[in-house]
């Protein structure tokens, strides 16, 4: 089973990345287009007479790019010792939020936002890192003091110390939505390490109060919540988003457009390859499409429960959910989103938006995951040889 488990979750992982690859190119060819169109009506408008320019694919060389280096990340932490890599977790965390400080004060502002950092010809946001690192961090903390957890002096309030300094650096961004996702992945982790529930739910309760001030100091987050109480009424408004996402689904019936066919991403729901890209997903590959991307993700779920339950430490096992925790909470809040389940917030949705550092963090999740299942088999396989 665990054998049937390491190569699962790899076909299934690489499926996701190729049908993300061809997406990103059918979602993003016509609005690089219209981008190359506007930067040559300005430099140079008699070149742009005579050309055709509708579809351009240099989103795609991107992706296609990241996809490498995200694959040649895998199979570094495919081989790396996990163990290893949880004696470092102190050092990446804290390389981690060094980032986000960096972030804080140069980084790169898109749309009122400073939540990405430029390192040389590549551009990385820091908070998608930070979901992996806090993933490496909790595991190997709370399984050094698997005997504290229940305390709240030695074991609850160390833990929350440094996820609460992480979550302030990411709201300051500010970036609400992956503050609350980091915030659900780190408590899936506490549920399963057996911190104790009065701790977990006083702090629920008591980051309830705190999370209704952050969005209402923001009115766009007010507009938010409000169209996605009642879409329609804010239709032309905060819901244009969301009522175009659902049409797009809606309008793809079983079998969908046509791979390149959809109409959505012509100017009528931005983020088309991004954080909504499974709704042009749904529009051009059907319900037949939606569902199988859907059961890709199921089965990393499923498969990955399975190495975490056979995994041979308290560690091994807490990094293993914590890494399928990540992966497969931020698809679920993704599909939420883009059908109007919960309200918009940036999300990227794990190897199939566009985007490179979702794409690494994601894939080095998935190498290390493959690594444990790996590790596990073989140590089943030897006291199975062993026992007969």
């Amino acid at each position: 089973m665990i054998k049937s488990a390491t190569l699962g979750i790899f076909i299934a992982t690489l499926c996701l990345v190729c049908i993300g690859t061809a997406m990103v190119y059918s979602s993003s060819a016509a609005m690089s287009a219209y981008q190359k169109r506007v930067i040559l009506s300005r430099k140079a408008p008699d070149v742009l007479k005579e050309t055709n320019l509708y579809h351009d694919a240099s989103f795609l060389k991107k992706q296609v790019l990241w996809v490498f280096i995200s694959i040649a990340v895998l199979v570094f932490f495919y081989h790396y010792d996990y163990v290893s890599l949880g004696r470092k977790s102190y050092w990446i965390l804290g390389s981690t939020i060094f980032l986000l400080l960096m972030v804080l004060v140069v980084g790169n502002r898109i749309n009122g936002a400073k939540r990405w950092l430029r390192l040389g010809p590549f551009t990385v946001q820091p908070s998608e890192f930070a979901k992996l690192a806090l993933v490496i961090f909790m595991a190997r903390f709370l399984s050094e003091h698997k005997d504290k957890v229940k305390s709240f002096a030695r074991g609850f309030l160390p833990v929350l110390s440094i996820l609460s300094a992480t979550l302030v650096l990411i709201i300051l961004e500010p970036d609400f939505g992956t503050t609350v996702i980091i915030g659900m992945i780190v408590f899936t982790i506490w549920f399963i390490a057996g911190l104790r529930l009065l701790h977990l739910s006083s702090l629920f309760l008591a980051s309830l109060p705190c999370a209704i001030v952050v969005i209402l100091l923001n009115p766009y987050r007010v507009r938010r919540i409000l169209g996605f109480l009642d879409p329609w009424k804010h239709a032309r408004g905060s819901a244009y988003q969301v009522i175009q996402s659902q049409i797009a689904v809606g309008s793809g019936g079983l079998t969908g457009r046509g791979l390149g066919e959809g109409l959505q991403k012509y100017h009528f729901l931005a983020e088309s390859h991004t954080d909504f890209i499974f709704a042009i997903v749904g529009e051009e590959l059907g319900f037949i499409g939606a569902t199988l991307v859907l059961l890709l993700f199921v089965a990393i779920l499923w498969m990955g429960v399975i190495v975490a339950l056979r995994a041979s430490d308290y560690y091994t096992g807490l990094l293993a959910s914590g890494v399928v925790t990540m992966i497969t909470l931020s698809a679920v809040v993704n599909f939420c989103v883009v059908l109007g389940l919960l309200p918009p917030k940036g999300l990227a949705l794990p190897f199939i938006s566009y985007g490179g550092s979702s794409l690494l963090a994601n894939m080095a999740g998935i190498g290390i995951l493959l690594n444990i299942s790996k590790v596990t088999e073989e140590s089943l396989g030897t006291r199975l040889r062993r026992k007969f």
